[in-house]
């Protein structure tokens, strides 16, 4: 029933406002009428666009596009009959050549309280008396204006009733007489100005003003007798200006002033007593002061007796001394935020029992006196974050009883007490986040780490426990035990989340209280039964919202491996799987089908490993040639190079395993050290570089690094041949029989890696015509195969301890 009268009572209202928009709607051909709460005129008044926006009786809005001059008595009449306003307003729209008045009584508007006029484009013409002439009703008045450098004394002489002025403007200059007729002004805005000082006798005639607004007049200087006769004023904003000193007495006056605000000055120092004599204050406002303010007057704030707020920040304080508090005992805040303070007195806070909330956050401190709030029994927030804290004592919080909210976070902190809190009953916020924490004591016991020790061991109830971002190992019982709302151990090195100490203790028998949220993310925990297990407690039994459970990093079935069912469902897999396997492997023995085949496979994987550990003995010096070259590499230069060779004659021979993909694949991964010596005949060029140009090769030559380049002239004539042969680079390239060859080849080549590769090369390629089929001793060779090309590749394999072929044309050699 009482929805159905309040659905009537809206939709009658509703026809209500539609019917009045309907009646209100003037009958203008110039104009087009929309809206439906309130009244939207659309006109076009010779050419020009006017937007007209008002609801009768409350406010009327008149807005101009692009319009330098206006005819306003073609304005619409907005009503049927004269009706009053409580506000009218002209955005960008020009200066009437009649009055105010008469504009507004052409548009059906009798009367209002407030006009606003705004115009950020340079205005063509000027202010005079004529235009508030008849406005005698009017309290409020806001001029926005831009062009206008000055405004007659008598302009305000018939608008005396005004209670509330704003006046914006971009270079006005201001004269004593102009706000004589203006003895009820209560409300005075200033701003966007560019005077540099101000009359001393500007203000004196406003017996009755009560705030005072000069925000960003530009004003650099101040006279002493500025604000004589404003005994009553309340509020003082002298912000944005570039005032550099203050008269030490020019707030004498105001006996009566509640709230100051000096931000964006550029002070660089106040001046003693500067607030003497305004014992009513109860606000100070110092803000992002240019200049470095460093120090405060002795007694600044002292001896207030009703000041509560006391904001002094980004001003470049460097230090405060031990009285500038004194004897204020009201102030319950204190913000002493971004400056650069590095000690502060023991005694500076002695007097504010009443103080609520301390901001010290974004200093340089580095240490806490142990009594420095002792006299704080009622502060409930406290800001000490962004500071170079390194330790506290357990002094420094006893006395804070009343504390609610402490932020720490990005110091130094490396140890804090661990009765620190023990005294606080509330609940409340303490973050200790981005610190150096551990709560590990420095005593050792058997090579182990003991007495570990939390500062919370003494503290209940907390809202929220932040300590992410420290460097704790282990957790500690009473984090989980202690009826925590909210607890926040993310960004640390914990491997267990129930203490690791604690493991045989049952949590369920300890933890009564629910836990609400928990972080844990980026702790490299153990993917173990215990953690899962307590995790699952918590969102489970305690029902715990854990925010960031995905970031664990623990495989699903690391987790379910932890309960019984899981086990069993397991054992049951297990069982079946190998009950099959065991029937099919008797299967095979029945058949015959299977010994065989496991004794060959375990040979094989035997000689691989063996063969592997042999081979990497021999990982040096490699010979690289073309398979038409092999005559003379074993007939000329193998024998050359032995002879020459400083290493003595050996008689092992490496054996090929059967396996070769899987050792050539180990062996590959250290070939990255070898020495290689390239054969370079035609038969070479021909084979590995036809498709490529003189100039890259020379520079691929050039580039090869642990490479000599031996050029012989085997095989056809070819001039590119020739043509690199007399091209060559000498660091690195050799012609056989040249004179003095060797003496040569021992400069670029160390002979010391060059071994006895077979005793006989003629035995080794008759074993090799003989296609063995099976190896006996170390110094035999094994072919698995028949054809003479896989005989080939496993000769090559054989002298050189790696299976690389490059287009089945380039044969790799090996000495040990």
């Amino acid at each position: 029933m009482a929805r159905k009268l309040v659905c009537a009572a809206v939709v009658s209202l509703a026809l209500q406002i539609i019917g009045a928009a309907r009646v209100l709607c003037p009958n203008d051909p110039n104009c087009v009428c929309g809206g439906t709460l309130a009244i939207e005129l659309n006109c076009n008044i010779d050419g020009r666009t006017v937007k007209i926006n008002l609801l009768p009786d409350t406010y009327m809005n008149i807005k101009c596009e692009n319009a330098t001059s206006l005819d306003y008595s073609k304005m619409p009449k907005c009503a049927n009959q004269m009706s009053s306003f409580k506000s009218v307003s002209f955005k960008d729209c020009p200066l009437p050549t009649s009055s105010f008045k008469d504009v507004l009584t052409n548009m059906g508007v009798s009367k209002t309280m407030a006009l606003i006029f705004q115009n950020g484009k340079k205005l063509s013409g000027y202010f005079d008396r004529k235009h508030f002439s008849g406005l005698q009703d009017l309290t409020k008045l806001l001029l926005s204006i831009n062009g206008i450098t000055h405004l007659p004394d008598n302009l305000f002489t018939d608008i005396n009733k005004l209670t509330w002025l704003n006046i914006r403007s971009n270079t006005i200059n201001l004269s004593e007489e102009l706000f004589k007729p203006l003895e009820r002004l209560e409300t005075l805005e200033i701003s966007h100005n560019h005077m540099t000082n101000i009359s001393s006798n500007l203000f004196s005639h406003l017996s009755y003003l009560r705030k005072l607004s000069l925000w960003q007049s530009n004003v650099t200087w101040f006279s002493k007798d500025l604000f004589t006769g404003v005994d009553v004023l309340e509020e003082l904003d002298l912000s944005s200006n570039g005032l550099n000193e203050l008269p030490s007495s020019i707030f004498k006056p105001l006996r009566k002033l509640k709230k100051l605000t000096l931000f964006s000055n550029k002070f660089s120092a106040l001046p003693r007593n500067l607030f003497k004599h305004n014992e009513e204050l109860e606000t100070v406002v110092i803000l992002n002061n240019d200049a470095k303010l460093k120090n405060l007057p002795k007694f600044l704030f002292g001896g207030l007796m009703n000041l509560k707020e006391i904001y002094i920040q980004k001003s470049g304080l460097e230090s405060l001394p031990y009285d500038v508090f004194a004897d204020s005992a009201k102030v319950t805040n204190i913000s002493l935020a971004y400056n650069d303070i590095e000690t502060l007195p023991e005694s500076i806070f002695n007097d504010q029992i009443n103080l609520l909330e301390l901001d010290l956050s974004h200093n340089n401190l580095n240490s806490l006196e142990p009594k420095i709030f002792s006299s704080l029994v009622r502060l409930e927030r406290l800001h000490l974050n962004h500071n170079k804290l390194v330790k506290i004592s357990g002094a420094t919080f006893s006395s804070l009883l009343s504390l609610m909210y402490l932020n720490m976070e990005h110091n130094s902190l490396k140890t804090i007490s661990s009765y620190l809190f023990s005294n606080n009953r509330q609940k409340m916020i303490i973050s200790l986040a981005h610190n150096k924490l551990n709560f590990e004591s420095k005593e050792q016991t058997n090579y182990s780490t003991s007495n570990k020790t939390s500062p919370f061991v003494h503290t209940y109830n907390l809202k929220l426990l932040n300590l992410s971002h420290n460097e704790f190992k282990f957790s500690f019982e009473d984090w989980w035990t202690n009826g925590h709302d909210n607890l926040d151990i993310s960004y640390n090195h914990i491997r267990y989340l129930w203490p690791e100490e604690n493991l045989n203790k049952s949590y369920r028998d300890v933890i009564k209280k629910r836990l609400n949220k928990l972080w844990v993310a980026e702790n490299p925990l153990y993917c173990q039964c215990w953690n899962y297990l307590f995790i699952d407690f918590l969102m489970e039994d305690a029902r715990t919202e854990i925010y960031d459970k995905s970031d664990i990093g623990c495989p699903l079935w690391a987790r379910r491996a932890c309960y019984s069912r899981y086990k069993i469902i397991m054992s049951v897999i297990v069982a079946v799987v190998s009950f099959y396997l065991l029937v099919i492997i008797g299967f095979l023995v029945y058949r015959n089908n299977l010994m065989s085949p496991i004794t060959r496979i375990i040979k094989e994987k035997y000689f691989s490993y063996m063969t592997y550990w042999h081979y990497k003995k021999y990982l040096g010096l490699m010979i690289v040639h073309d398979k038409q070259d092999s005559g003379f590499v074993y007939e000329e230069f193998l024998p050359a190079l032995k002879t020459y060779s400083e290493s003595p004659i050996g008689k092992n021979l490496v054996t090929i395993p059967t396996n070769k993909d899987k050792i050539k694949n180990k062996i590959k991964r250290r070939n990255k050290d070898k020495s290689y010596i390239v054969v370079f005949s035609p038969n070479y060029l021909r084979a590995q570089f036809s498709d490529v140009s003189i100039i890259n090769i020379l520079s691929v030559m050039k580039e090869a690094k642990n490479t000599v380049y031996v050029f012989a002239d085997i095989g056809p004539d070819d001039s590119i041949y020739a043509f690199l042969k007399e091209q060559r680079d000498l660091r690195n390239s050799v012609v056989w029989n040249e004179p003095q060859l060797w003496e040569k080849f021992s400069k670029l080549v160390d002979l010391k890696k060059i071994g006895h590769l077979v005793e006989d090369y003629k035995n080794l390629k008759h074993a090799f015509d003989a296609k063995l089929s099976d190896y006996t001793e170390t110094q035999s060779v094994m072919l698995p195969g028949k054809d003479d090309t896989f005989l080939n590749e496993f000769a090559t394999d054989a002298l050189s301890g790696h299976f690389f072929h490059n287009g089945n044309n380039g044969i790799y050699y090996q000495f040990k």
